[in-house]
């Protein structure tokens, strides 16, 4: 009898479960034939919790229970009411076009696929969410927030990135300060007379912080559906861009990174580069990548680097793609390939943050991020008297010690302005 007694019990329980598991699917509008499905089978279950008198097994149950499904009765009509008005939707409405056995008999027909086959389809009725209470149709609201959109990074994507460890607050490394080379021919005879040297010198960066913060109220927080995604936006974005703009022209002194800009060689004529008369965009671009390749020609046992990257202004990547003849014929350079994307193997990244006119040539796996702390946002209820005005405060921080390039990778970068360098490599006549 307890056995048969904690049966009844757990399918009681079931029902109330069900029950809730319905006005839920009721409350989202689902569709009416599964939800009038449903309600039968909850009927069914609940006339087990009637004796074979008729009496019940559980009364307080299922009086609770059976008020319950005559209010879901109710709603259903209601609903039913709605849905069977309601207009299909264009994709249901398309499906069931499809799948009809008349449209199949059609397509069979030549004359129809010669002529084209015709689909009706209806609007689709107003959402009931757009109706209020005094029955006056509301303006339908767009989801999301509409906002320009965020600049790239295109140097900070271009970059090897490290990870400075736990109990570390800055980082270091060794780079050769000097060098003398003595090797020598000699007989075997005789001994050489000066030997090689070399001297090293440590270098480091410390620690930095990129930090932004906003306030927002926990009214705004509770009431308006889109407020956290715009605020974690604003975040996201902030820490990321200002990280973009002092890795390219960070000065280097405290509380500033130190960027690309104080890094790059300058723009200079190549040794073995000819000049060249009319000289263009194209032209500086290709004096520039032998620069890099040459290195540093003071060291003449060393060779240079393989540039990899060409960082231009998307108005000068543009305009480089544009020249004409006198003729107003377009005119390709030898070195650009066609779609203007690479330039002598080279690959061209566009970057707003470069001045119109701007350019930095090359090998970008020499210089190196290093990060104590990736970008973190955090809430914080509790600030001054923030509570006072119910206010919310949104912190964003970065921990980063800056770019790293060593004085001898330095002369992977050649930086300049192509009105300079023009002038440089130009032949000039008379």
């Amino acid at each position: 009898m307890a056995k048969e007694e904690k049966t009844i019990e757990e399918l009681a329980k079931d029902i109330n479960t069900s029950i809730e598991e319905l006005k839920s699917s009721i409350g989202e509008k689902a569709d009416m034939s599964a939800l009038e499905t449903k309600f039968t089978e909850i009927s069914e279950r609940l006339d087990k919790l009637f004796d074979e008198d008729g009496k019940t097994i559980v009364p307080e149950e299922i009086t609770k229970q059976q008020e319950q499904l005559d209010e879901i009765s109710t709603q259903l009509k209601q609903l039913g009411e709605y849905q069977k008005g309601k207009t299909k939707s264009f994709p249901e409405q398309m499906m069931e076009k499809l799948k009809s056995d008349d449209f199949k008999n059609t397509i069979k027909t030549q004359s129809a696929m010669r002529k084209g086959i015709d689909i009706e389809v209806k609007a689709s009725d107003i959402n009931v969410d757009d109706i209020n209470s005094t029955n006056a149709i509301e303006a339908i609201v767009e989801p999301g927030v509409s906002s320009a959109p965020w600049r790239n990074t295109p140097l900070w994507d271009n970059i090897n990135k490290g990870v400075i460890g736990q109990g570390r607050d800055s980082v270091s490394w060794w780079e050769e300060t000097s060098r003398t080379d003595s090797a020598i021919m000699r007989t075997e005879e005789q001994a050489p007379t000066t030997g090689s040297a070399k001297t090293w010198t440590k270098q480091s960066m410390d620690i930095m912080m990129i930090k932004d913060f906003t306030k927002v109220t926990r009214s705004a927080l509770e009431d308006f559906e889109y407020i956290t995604s715009e605020v974690n936006d604003l975040m996201s974005h902030g820490i990321p861009r200002e990280r973009e703009a002092e890795l390219l022209s960070g000065s280097g002194s405290s509380p500033h990174l130190k960027g690309i800009d104080e890094y790059y060689k300058d723009f200079a004529l190549p040794a073995n580069f000819n000049k060249v008369p009319s000289a263009n965009e194209g032209d500086v671009l290709a004096a520039t990548v032998l620069q890099v390749m040459n290195g540093n020609t003071g060291d003449a046992e060393k060779k240079g680097f393989p540039p990899n990257i060409i960082l231009l202004n998307p108005g000068d990547s543009v305009n480089m793609r544009l020249l004409k003849s006198a003729n107003y014929n377009y005119i390709q350079h030898p070195l650009l390939s066609p779609n203007g994307d690479v330039f002598k193997g080279v690959k061209i990244v566009e970057s707003l943050d470069l001045a119109a006119g701007q350019f930095i040539v090359g090998d970008f796996s020499r210089a190196k991020a290093y990060v104590k702390r990736n970008m973190n946002i955090s809430f914080h209820y509790e600030n001054e008297d923030d509570v006072l005005a119910d206010l919310v405060l949104v912190l964003a921080s970065m921990r980063i010690a800056g770019l790293k390039v060593t004085a001898a990778d330095a002369y992977a970068f050649v930086g300049g302005t192509f009105a300079a360098g023009k002038a440089l490599i130009e032949e000039t006549t008379g």
